[in-house]
C-alpha cells in the first residue's frame, strides 16, 4: 500500500474494473475537491470479482494514480492522491473502510450491461454496500461538466429515514456552492403529512443553523416509488445528483415488489445517486 498522509477522512474511489475507471474517478475527484479531503484509489482483490493479486492490483493502481495526476482535465496539483489494494470479501472490506482507510464517502460505478457476476452489476453493488457505514455514490457515466453539480436534489417523505438525508444534503450547498432542491409529495393523509412535516422541520432547523437555503418542490406520484418520481423530476430539471436512503424496514409492498433502490441504482435518467444506509453509526464529515 502506498503511504497516505495523515488526515481525518478520505474519499474512496472504488476501482472494481481497471477497464472502466473514468466514471469513478470523475466523481471521486469532484467529491475530494469539494470536501477538501484526500482521495484513495481502491481495488479489492476478491476472487469472486477480481483475478488480480494485491501486488498486481497495486501496480495497476500506481499507474492509474500517475495518469490521474498528469491528466490536465482534473487540475490536481494539490490533491492528496494515494492508493490501496486490499484482499478479502468485498462486502466485509467495504464495511471496514472507515476504520481501515478513514473513509467518509465511497464512489462506485454501476453498469447496466455488466455481467451478473461483475462487481459493477447493480445486484452486486446493493449486496456489497448493504452494510456500508459511509455515504456511497453510484454513477453510471463520467461527470463531464461539474456545473451540473450546481443543482442537487433529495426527496423527503414521511419515513423517519428521511432525517438521515438532512446532514449530507447540507454538504453540497455548504462546501460545493450547490443549490439544494428538496422534493416531496403533497400528502393528503393527515398522519403522513404530520410525519413528513416533522422531517421537514428538522431539515429546516439544520439549514437555518448553517445559514444556507433550499428550494422545495412538490412532485407528482406517478410511480409507487418516491425516488423513481424524484429521478424523473431531477432529470427534467437538469439536476446533477439525487440523495437517497436505502430501505431499512420492508413493509408488505416492498417484500412483494422489491425496494426502490433496486429500480433507481441503474436508472434511465443516468443520474448518480448518493445512497445512505439508515444506521446509528453512519460516518459523517469531520468539519
Amino acid at each position: 500500500m502506498a503511504q497516505k498522509e495523515k488526515k481525518d477522512q478520505f474519499v474512496i474511489a472504488y476501482i472494481a474494473d481497471f477497464d472502466q475507471t473514468e466514471t469513478v474517478l470523475s466523481y471521486a475527484v469532484y467529491m475530494s475537491q469539494m470536501l477538501s479531503k484526500g482521495l484513495i484509489l481502491l481495488h479489492i482483490c476478491d476472487p469472486k470479482y477480481s483475478p488480480l493479486t494485491p501486488d498486481e492490483a497495486e501496480a495497476k493502481l500506481q499507474a492509474l494514480r500517475q495518469r490521474t495526476l498528469e491528466n490536465s482535465k482534473y487540475n490536481l496539483p494539490t490533491l492528496n492522491l494515494t492508493y490501496a489494494a486490499l484482499k478479502g470479501e468485498t462486502a466485509k472490506v467495504i464495511d471496514a473502510l472507515p476504520t481501515l482507510l478513514g473513509a467518509v464517502v465511497v464512489v462506485a460505478q454501476a453498469d447496466a450491461k455488466a455481467r451478473r457476476n461483475s462487481a459493477l452489476s447493480s445486484k452486486a453493488i446493493l449486496k456489497n454496500f448493504a452494510g456500508c457505514k459511509t455515504a456511497f455514490i453510484v454513477a453510471q457515466e463520467p461527470l463531464r461538466d461539474t456545473s451540473r453539480m450546481k443543482n442537487v436534489a433529495a426527496s423527503i417523505d414521511f419515513k423517519k429515514e428521511s432525517k438521515d438525508k438532512a446532514i449530507w444534503s447540507s454538504y453540497f450547498p455548504r462546501f460545493g456552492g450547490s443549490r439544494m432542491h428538496i422534493l416531496y409529495y403533497d400528502y393528503k393523509d393527515e398522519f403522513l403529512r404530520a410525519q413528513w412535516y416533522a422531517n421537514m422541520t428538522q431539515l429546516h432547523k439544520l439549514y437555518s443553523s448553517l445559514d444556507i437555503r433550499f428550494e422545495p418542490h412538490i412532485i407528482e406520484s406517478k410511480s409507487t416509488y418516491m425516488d423513481v418520481n424524484a429521478l424523473r423530476y431531477a432529470a427534467a430539471n437538469g439536476y446533477g445528483m439525487l440523495i437517497a436512503v436505502t430501505t431499512k424496514e420492508k413493509d408488505g409492498l416492498e417484500f412483494f415488489v422489491g425496494v426502490q433502490e433496486q429500480r433507481t441504482i441503474v436508472n434511465d435518467e443516468r443520474i448518480p445517486i448518493l445512497f445512505l444506509n439508515p444506521r446509528e453509526d453512519l460516518y459523517v464529515l469531520c468539519d
